[in-house]
């Protein structure tokens, strides 16, 4: 029994599109700042877990999105050349006083996360800054600890709502990047 060539075209072409439909769109460097083996680069671990926060929102916001993203965290990965890949790298983390500020000097205290976000195609490298606030001036209340904000509210926790704007804002300039 033969089988026709059109219907063995659609069965291939079936099983290719399902196949592909499987792989990420995207990979997302899990290791923020690049601190990925083979690399020679090195963060220390930044407080309140925002890289673990933000890597996972992103994973989420990217999947509301449409966008089919796996988090990695191994060069052979990052340097697959086929699928792009997100990279955060953390430029400055200001939680309301210069003893507790990481990154780049900044002269303001108020609480805010800024990030570089990268999509890396090949040898193409699209980077774009995305800050938020973690914090409203009427939010910060004296207190005697930088990480407790009074009123059963801390660094933290504000910082996980920003991290929350902060994904959304990343995937919406990540999605047309990917195209």
């Amino acid at each position: 029994m033969k089988i026709p060539v059109f219907a063995t075209a659609l069965v291939f072409a079936t099983v290719t599109n399902h196949v592909t439909a499987a792989q990420p769109q995207a990979y997302i460097n899990q290791n923020l700042g690049f601190n990925v083996p083979g690399y020679k680069y090195s963060q220390s671990e930044f407080p309140c877990d925002i890289d673990k926060n933000l890597v996972a929102l992103l994973l989420e916001d990217g999947k509301k999105a449409g966008i089919r993203m796996e988090a990695v965290n191994t060069a052979d990965k990052i340097r697959n050349g086929v699928i792009p890949v997100v990279a955060i790298d953390v430029e400055q983390l200001v939680l309301g006083s210069k003893e507790h500020t990481y990154g780049t000097e900044s002269h303001s205290t108020l609480p805010k996360v800024q990030v570089t976000a990268a999509v890396i195609k090949g040898e193409g490298l699209v980077t774009a800054k995305h800050t938020c606030a973690i914090a409203t001036l009427n939010e910060l209340t004296p207190s005697s600890s930088v990480l407790d904000l009074g009123t059963n509210t801390s660094i933290c926790s504000v910082t996980r709502r920003c991290l929350r704007d902060l994904s959304k804002d990343i995937i919406e300039w990540v999605a047309p990047q990917l195209n």
